[in-house]
């Protein structure tokens, strides 16, 4: 997979990366499903997964039931990022639901360049977005949904706040499995750092500026590949279109045994120093009146080490609004 990624790589021209840093925000682009993790990113047409609020509204129809979902990523510089997702199914065809998402940096020293080794003073870095998550299911082959999400950062005595819209839909043939999607994913105003009134004066002399969310343009497709008893394969590919980098492709493949053990690998194609590929597991089992799946998601990022995601998933199989009705 390795070899036909770096072949795929010098077949992409970097369309798009003398873009690289221009947005803020960024934190926003952290993915925070284990399971899509393992597919190198490759969701938007990931079906029966509370994570699509995050990264294609449009596949939470495949959803009947109540679902809860929450992740922790072991970020990069010691940073956590934590996110959590409620889906309640309505009468005719809809899905409403509330996503949060959350990265902080714990208490950091001051340093200056008089003082390297500390001033004794300590400072916290703080992003976060949250708002709901609306579906609807046109027909049994067409659904569509979009998120509203209100974005804040705080880091030391600089804030700012400002909204983002995520816009996506699935179409479903009955041709193995085969579906795809589209996906538009924080698109908004741009974002621009203010200082808070009592820190003012210190910092009279900063010039801040504007910069654009990282919005991302997707198109994705999946395909069952092979199925055999209580085994399944399915494949996934994905473009993506970042308006502050290049363009890059990912691709995944997911084995399922019973619907109770998974197994996952992904790709990146034209992401920077990811050649190595991701990988995945999950564990299914019956719990209460739902389901409970738990995830983990392994993705080397070069020189920043091997990153861990986990996460848990909640499905009640019992709910008082019947397919039928939906």
């Amino acid at each position: 997979m390795v070899g036909l990624g770096l072949i795929l790589l010098q077949l992409l021209p970097n369309l798009g990366g003398q873009r690289v840093g221009i947005s803020a925000l960024t934190f926003l682009r952290i993915d925070p499903s284990p399971r899509a993790a393992g597919l190198a990113g490759a969701a938007i047409t990931l079906k029966q997964d509370p994570f699509a609020a995050y990264w294609n509204p449009g596949a939470l129809t495949s959803l009947p039931h109540l679902s809860v979902a929450t992740s922790h990523t072991f970020w990069i510089a010691g940073l956590d990022y934590a996110y959590a997702t409620i889906l309640f199914p309505l009468r005719h065809s809809h899905r409403l639901g509330f996503q949060g998402q959350f990265l902080t940096s714990g208490p950091m020293e001051r340093r200056t360049e008089f003082q390297p080794t500390g001033t004794g003073e300590y400072f916290s870095a703080t992003y976060w977005a949250m708002g709901p998550v609306y579906a609807y299911e046109f027909s049994d082959r067409f659904a569509a949904g979009g998120s509203f999400k209100v974005v804040r950062e705080q880091l030391d005595f600089f804030t700012a706040t400002t909204w983002t819209v995520d816009v996506g839909f699935l179409y479903q043939t009955d041709v193995r499995d085969f579906r795809f999607g589209v996906v538009v994913q924080n698109f908004g105003p741009n974002s621009r750092l203010r200082v808070r009134q009592r820190q003012r004066d210190r910092a009279a002399d900063l010039t801040l500026g504007s910069y654009p969310a990282p919005t991302l343009f997707a198109l994705g497709a999946a395909l069952r590949v092979w199925a055999h008893n209580a085994h399944k394969v399915e494949a996934f590919l994905q473009l993506n279109h970042p308006n502050d980098n290049a363009e890059n492709l990912r691709f995944g493949v997911e084995y399922s045994y019973t619907g109770l053990l998974f197994v996952r690998l992904g790709q990146k194609i034209g992401v920077m120093e990811q050649y190595v590929p991701t990988a995945g597991l999950g564990l299914a089992k019956g719990w209460g009146r739902g389901r409970l799946r738990l995830d983990y998601a392994a993705e080397w990022l070069g020189p920043l080490g091997l990153q861990h995601r986990i996460g848990l998933v909640w499905e009640r199989l019992v709910s008082s609004v019947s397919r039928s009705s939906s």
